[in-house]
């Protein structure tokens, strides 16, 4: 069969897929009061690709003043999600055809941080009418049976291989809940599987046993993120590692000429990649692993992931492969399409700053640090401003903060100083958790250096190194004295 026919069936088999997905999916209602959020935006974030965690908003409503919400989004499983508001988060499965009434509440002092995480500050959901049948109300009691038990016995299973002790943790796990393989119940999958992983940590090496229990089957539950974390756990590293597969074949397959179909027949050769549908995903995997590997040749691994997501026969695996590519195409995160407020009112974007480099610095209105940083910049920006462009953003929660900001110390700067307007998922994508922080970008808006020097320590060499001329810089007795050494 041609290369043509077999793309053309690929494509009638996603476009069937996707078809069939979209008349299964039905609606998820999610309401109720958050009464310490008025006027916020609360966002729906579902996790589809559990193997890189990649989320991707689904719903985006706003809580009214008197703190009600309603949003909506459809499914056609279940599926891990997150609720958020501004940078505090909670996670809970979502059910298809299921309506859900939440009472939200938070540490308010945790709430008003860049990073509530870091300090235990998560959203507090529950749920009034929920019951004893609810899936998150079974899985949060077993979740928090088995993290005490864990808490107790960890150390032992963890360091010491006690077995005694693993012996008297699975007794009772076991005696408290039906753990037992069911792929269709996705309960049952959850103590399963997370059963599976206690397992893997109390016999790391005995990978047989692992493979025998839990993924000799015909079934790979992708939307379960128990399983999916015992698959990635005990895949990860696994083509590089395995003894059935040598590095030579790696290395001809992938950095000599890209042959995925020599590539995923010799895989096969290993007993725990028997499993066609299994053995795809693991080469998935460990693809989007080896591409950060220094032996191995990151086009080649794209041209291998492209031809894969035009010939695979499961339709599941190509978010996975398309998710993988995007980060690897695109490493960078661009900011051209996210939108700021200056202290007017008006909405400002990067793609607006010109044709230069720019030099992001995050900072809080209350931040001395950050201001006295600025004052170091106002000398870089006069030197360098026709090389390079510099850009604040605050990111305090409240607008009236930063514009108490600008109208005290606002025209001390010459640069462009902007309010971060809500854009936390843009925040948290970038890793920007805690005041001050720094972003290098490029022209186009995309992140070119994330730990970006600091204005009171590497940022004036930096910036004399990349803008200044190497004659002058050969000339510079300092600069020559520190190449020396």
């Amino acid at each position: 069969m041609s290369r043509h026919r077999r793309s053309y069936r690929t494509l009638l088999l996603g476009l069937c897929l996707l078809l069939m997905q979209n008349l299964f999916c039905q609606q998820v209602t999610i309401s109720g009061n958050a009464p310490f959020a008025p006027n916020e935006e609360i966002r729906v974030l579902l996790f589809r690709d559990l193997i890189q965690n990649t989320p991707e908003v689904a719903a985006t409503g706003k809580i009214d003043k008197h703190g009600h919400f309603s949003l909506s989004c459809k499914l056609n499983q279940i599926t891990l999600a997150q609720l958020a508001i501004r940078t505090t988060k909670a996670e809970m499965y979502l059910v298809p055809n299921v309506d859900y009434q939440l009472e939200i509440d938070v540490d308010t002092l945790l709430f008003n941080m860049l990073h509530p995480e870091t300090y235990g500050g998560y959203l507090m959901v529950s749920n009034p009418k929920a019951d004893s049948n609810d899936l998150n109300y079974k899985i949060n009691r077993f979740d928090n049976y088995f993290g005490r038990a864990f808490d107790y016995y960890g150390f032992r299973i963890t360091y010491d291989r006690d077995i005694t002790a693993f012996d008297t943790i699975s007794e009772l796990l076991n005696s408290h809940f039906d753990i037992r393989y069911e792929p269709d119940n996705f309960y049952l999958s959850h103590l399963y599987y997370s059963y599976g992983m206690l397992e893997k940590i109390c016999f790391p090496n005995d990978r047989t046993r692992i493979y025998n229990r839990y993924f000799n089957n015909d079934r790979i539950l992708y939307n379960n993120p128990a399983y999916m974390a015992l698959f990635t756990n005990y895949y990860t590293g696994y083509l590089y590692n395995s003894k059935y597969i040598s590095k030579d074949l790696l290395s001809q397959t992938i950095n000599e000429e890209p042959d995925y179909l020599t590539l995923f027949n010799e895989v096969g050769r290993d007993p725990m990649l028997v499993n066609e549908r299994i053995r795809e995903l693991v080469i998935i995997q460990n693809l989007i692993e080896l591409f950060d590997h220094p032996e191995f040749d990151r086009g080649h691994i794209i041209k291998l992931l492209q031809y894969l997501d035009q010939i695979t026969h499961f339709p599941e695996h190509k978010i996975y492969i398309q998710n993988g590519l995007k980060k690897m195409t695109q490493p960078n995160n661009t900011i051209q399409e996210v939108t700021f407020t200056n202290a007017k009112g008006r909405k400002e974007s990067i793609k607006h700053l010109g044709d230069k480099p720019i030099y992001v610095q995050f900072f809080s209105a209350d931040c001395l640090d950050c201001i006295r940083e600025m004052a170091i910049m106002q000398e870089l920006y006069k030197k360098y401003k026709d090389k390079i462009e510099f850009l604040s953003i605050c990111t305090d929660t409240k607008e009236s903060l930063y514009l108490r900001f600008m109208k005290d110390y606002g025209s001390m700067f010459e640069w462009p100083i902007w309010f971060v307007n809500g854009q936390y998922d843009w925040l948290m994508e970038n890793d920007v958790v805690t005041l001050p922080d720094y972003l290098l970008l490029d022209k186009d808006g995309n992140v070119t250096l994330r730990r970006a020097p600091e204005p009171e320590r590497e940022l004036p060499e930096y910036l004399w190194t990349r803008f200044t001329p190497e004659e002058e810089q050969d000339n510079n007795p300092l600069f020559m004295r520190k190449n020396n050494n």
